[in-house]
């Protein structure tokens, strides 16, 4: 199933003014619609680095991180509250070497990326590999948040 984010006016719709309604169907989501306000009201997200994030089974899920010029001292991974926080910050290598450069493209400034991760998210591993950073992640759903039936007395 291929997923596409569209830009268009409904980005600047607000989650209440697309779903006015939502406090008369659900129940116990006040942690989760207040989560998804912050992240329509932190405005421009940012690309640098840029990212993939895939679907790799039914319960797997990868982010990849085009981090050239870093090495794994440059970079920090951390899960802080449901959130997979990336940073990097690259020591300046000018002053080590006696060339000048004519152009310089590959980027090495600090960069700070957040995702927020479902409370049944786990990070299951990260690799620095080739300039891509690799993070691994699974969904662990609880037996008490899968489907059942529940039985009528």
């Amino acid at each position: 199933m291929a997923y596409s984010l569209v830009k268009d006016d409904m980005a600047r719709s607000t989650l209440r003014d697309l779903f006015p309604d939502l406090d008369t169907w659900s129940v116990g989501f006040d942690r989760e619609w207040r989560l998804l306000d912050e992240l329509q009201n932190m405005g421009r997200i940012s690309s640098y680095p840029p990212y993939n994030i895939k679907q790799t089974g039914d319960n797997s899920y990868q982010i990849e991180m085009a981090v050239a010029g870093f090495e794994k001292k440059d970079l920090h991974v951390e899960m802080k509250n449901n959130r997979l926080i990336v940073e990097g910050s690259a020591e300046s290598n000018e002053d080590k070497t006696e060339n000048e450069y004519i152009y310089k493209g590959i980027a090495s400034r600090h960069f700070r990326q957040s995702f927020a991760l479902a409370n049944h998210v786990k990070v299951k591993n990260s690799e620095l590999k080739n300039g891509i950073l690799r993070i691994e992640l699974e969904s662990e759903v609880p037996l008490e948040m899968k489907p059942r039936t529940i039985e009528i007395k």
